[in-house]
């Protein structure tokens, strides 16, 4: 009979520890959706306080800043966007949502399936974009044989170069050495080679690039079980200013002309002010990196 009680006693405990946990888990989501929806409402009305001007438009790696010269952009209320240059006025529409295509980005979970990758567009040329653009990059996570090594690397700082070389440093030491990509979406193989630093040298697969204002972050792995992460207070395109998400999207859409037309997409907010709305849309072909800022 004692030996029931205890059994039911602990049923009861573990029910009451999953009820908890759903019902915290449930609140954090709550709380995400909310923080997300709040800002999906500041910048919303931040936008309707236009004109905007474009001070920026790469697409495709091609500058078109100039397409837009003398036109003012207003994202109105009622969901209209309307740009007018004194003698031509073109109309398109415009949103703000929350994404519904957000990946695990954030997990530290190295354990899951090899298979299970956030690059199926990337490319070399991205990843070469990356990696070169910015200066000093630090080990952010390192993982091998199940080991978390990376406090061990508190410090050093690597710097990859366009030519394949890299260079190591430390407060003490130097390592020259080279890095080399190949292949494409999911299946691209760094090799890195590095003198004296056995842990780094190896043929990691690319698992996830990271963009966002202030933080780059590259990721790699090996069957899903090691992994390195790279880390970089600088952010591709040189964003600056604001606050930023990777959560909304600024959605944009004109049918005609065509220099309009290509403004057309879901894109990303990098960054946002109340004189300056930075965006940025990753192509789900190429891996081309597009780039539109509008100020005021």
């Amino acid at each position: 009979m004692k030996k029931n009680i205890l059994s039911l006693g602990i049923f009861l405990a573990l029910i009451s520890f999953t009820a908890c946990t759903t019902e915290s888990e449930s609140n954090n989501e709550d709380l995400d959706l909310a923080r997300l929806q709040a800002d999906v409402a500041e910048i919303t009305n931040m936008a309707t306080t236009g004109p905007w001007t474009i001070t920026n438009f790469v697409d495709s790696g091609k500058n078109e800043t100039g397409d837009f010269s003398g036109y003012g952009f207003s994202f109105n209320a009622d969901g209209s966007l309307v740009a007018d240059n004194g003698t031509t006025t073109i109309t398109g529409s415009w949103s703000i949502t929350i994404d519904d295509d957000t990946s695990d980005d954030n997990s530290d979970d190295s354990s899951g399936d090899s298979q299970d990758h956030d690059c199926d567009s990337c490319t070399i040329e991205q990843l070469t974009d990356v990696l070169t653009a910015c200066s000093d990059w630090f080990v952010e996570k390192l993982e091998r044989n199940t080991n978390n090594l990376e406090d061990n690397y508190s410090g050093y700082l690597f710097n990859f170069m366009a030519d394949g070389s890299l260079m190591v440093t430390s407060s003490t030491d130097s390592y020259n050495g080279s890095w080399t990509a190949s292949g494409s979406g999911n299946n691209i193989q760094v090799v890195l080679t590095v003198t004296d630093l056995a842990d780094f040298e190896d043929t990691w697969t690319l698992h996830e690039i990271e963009l966002y204002q202030g933080e780059s972050n590259v990721d790699l792995r090996i069957n899903g079980e090691d992994r390195l992460r790279f880390r970089n207070n600088c952010t591709l395109g040189d964003f600056g200013g604001g606050n930023t998400t990777g959560e909304i999207d600024f959605n944009i859409f004109f049918a005609a002309p065509e220099d309009f037309a290509e403004l057309t997409e879901d894109w990303n907010i990098i960054s946002y002010s109340a004189t300056k709305i930075e965006l940025k849309h990753v192509s789900g072909g190429d891996g081309d990196i597009d780039l539109l800022t509008f100020e005021k």
